[in-house]
This record gives structure tokens, sequence and C-alpha cells, in this order.
């Protein structure tokens, strides 16, 4: 996902900031606002992001800023719920390979974690974001979580996924978002992170028997 990308519409429309009666010209600038906050994570990182420098990136005014998004965490947020939107996105007409759910889970993640090193600055950006965020953020961050449910879902291979794999998905999940605040913080590797999902991913779904 480059910088220059625009942010798909379902995004807007869940956005506890902009609701659902938005105008075109309305998404138009809260698209500008989260491509301009990508960028500037992309060349500088967490710090580089911030309110005013993004209002002028995006052309707009800071006030407009501020009246879609109450903090630039929440502004991030919503940027790495758009990402995992078109991960998702990207999954749903792919047959994921693999004989076994943890197999096919285990190749969703790594996809998803490959990335992380593909634009360090930009991913450790929307992490931080998501360590850091408010209540504010809350409709955001439930988005998230049904989206990654609906990845793994997809990998199972399941229409309806069960109570127990619904709560091995937690489990992963959990794991996952853990892991790549370590990836953050320099403790872990990209290859460390996949390397303790592939362990925990294994170890959940054996008692399921997959």
């Amino acid at each position: 996902m480059s910088g220059g990308d625009k942010p798909d519409q379902s995004v807007v429309e869940r956005s506890s900031v902009t609701g659902r009666r938005t105008t075109p010209s309305q998404r138009a600038r809260f698209s500008r606002i989260i491509d301009a906050a990508m960028e500037s994570a992309s060349e500088g990182g967490y710090d580089a992001v911030q309110m005013r420098s993004v209002a002028e990136r995006a052309g707009v005014a800071i006030g407009t800023v501020y009246r879609y998004f109450p903090s630039k965490n929440h502004m991030l947020i919503v940027a790495l719920l758009w990402m995992f939107e078109g991960l998702r996105d990207r999954f749903q007409d792919f047959t994921v390979p693999g004989e076994t759910p943890s197999d096919r889970i285990l190749f969703v993640l790594r996809k998803n974690t490959d990335i992380l090193e593909t634009n360090h600055q930009l991913y450790e950006a929307l992490v931080r974001a998501y360590m850091f965020a408010d209540a504010s953020a809350t409709p955001e961050l439930n988005a998230l979580g049904n989206v990654v449910t609906e990845m793994f879902a997809k990998a199972i291979g399941v229409e309806e996924v069960s109570q127990p794999q619904m709560d091995a998905v937690k489990v992963i999940d959990d794991v996952w978002m853990s892991s790549l605040v370590s990836w953050v913080a320099g403790r872990m590797t990209a290859d460390q992170v996949m390397a303790h999902l592939e362990f925990t991913v294994r170890l959940v779904f054996r008692r399921l028997g997959g």
C-alpha cells in the first residue's frame, strides 16, 4: 500500500468522526488527510505525523483535521483500519493455500507480517498509534478486530466461525498485536514475530484438531 493510494469509502463511512452522512467533498478531504498522514509517517515515522503539517500537506485548514480526528493516533488508527481492509479484500477472491486451518492462518499471517519491512517507518507509526489509542478510537479499533476475524475465518475455510474457533482467533490476534508491539520496541525482528506466531497457531489449533 503506497502513500498515494486513496482510502476505501467503507473506511470513511465507518469512522465515528465522519459518520455515514458525509458529502462527497467531506469524504475527499477525509481521504486527503489520511493520505497526507501516511505520507508523513512513511517519510519520518510516528513523530513526523503532526496535525499542522498533515493539514498543510492535505491542503485543508488545521481545524478541519481536528474536526475529523481528535488526535494523530485516531487518524493513524483509521489508516491502519484502511490497510487491513485492503488486505482482507485481497483474500476475498483468493484460495488460501494450506492443508489445515493452521497452515492457512499462518499463510495469512506471514503475508501480513512480511509487509512490515516494506515500509518500516509507516508500519511502526501505525502500530504505535494502536498502542497509544484512547477511547475515542474505539469504533475503529472494534472494526479493525472484525476485519482481522474475517481474514482468519476466510483462512479457516468456514462460512461461520464456531465459538472454539473464535476463541482461537482471539488468542492469535492478541499474540500478533503484542508481538508487533515488541517489533516496534526493537525487541523482536519480523522473523521472530513470525516464529512466535507459528508456535502459537500450532499450539492453539492442535486442541481443535487443525
